[in-house]
């Protein structure tokens, strides 16, 4: 069947002359614009089939930092993620770092502009020595303090965390720390 016979107006609308015209083109139009707009698959909230290579392999939990990784593999032409020495997901919809601390060989990680809460997962990177985490929603930066290495942080945007904790990083960094404009009494 072609569109001509389907009965396209000039105005962009569809006239169709029964129903089973109409379930034609509303099922054209469906798969038009679903291949326009990409769909990551998920069951039981693990992804399956993500058009933008982001799926979840078995090293990190969240698909959308695997993705990153997975970009920064290729863009710095590096063969094993161990050797991977600098992470850039900004703004990468990032929401949880579990199992981020098998790449073990990390020094700096941009995670600026993501929706994380949970630094755990960072302290045990012993090698990590700058870290963007500005404007995510962490509230507890315990896990910050126990890293030995780290000697650069940014945390503007982040304006529930504890004015003790900002004021101990402040101490521990000085010039080298970027603190919330606002801290939580």
């Amino acid at each position: 069947m072609s569109i001509s016979s389907l009965g396209i107006l000039m105005k962009g609308s569809l006239y169709c002359r029964s129903s089973r015209q109409w379930l034609i083109a509303l099922g054209l139009t469906s798969i038009l614009t679903a291949c326009s707009n990409p769909y990551t698959v998920s069951i039981n909230n693990n992804a399956v089939f993500d058009p933008q290579d982001r799926l979840y392999t078995g090293e990190v939990r969240n698909a959308d930092l695997q993705g990153c990784i997975n970009f920064a593999l290729r863009q710095q032409k590096i063969e094993s993620d161990d050797q991977l020495q600098v992470l850039a997901c900004a703004n990468s919809e990032v929401t949880e770092l579990a199992n981020i601390s098998r790449l073990e060989n990390l020094r700096f990680i941009d995670l600026g502009k993501n929706r994380i809460s949970n630094l755990t997962p960072l302290e045990r990177l012993d090698r990590l020595s700058g870290l963007n985490l500005s404007n995510n929603l962490i509230e507890d930066i315990s896990p910050l303090l126990r890293i030995k290495t780290l000697r650069s942080l940014n945390l503007s945007g982040n304006n529930a965390i504890p004015c003790q904790d900002i004021a101990e990083l402040a101490r521990r960094m000085g010039a080298n720390f970027t603190p919330p404009t606002a801290c939580a009494r």
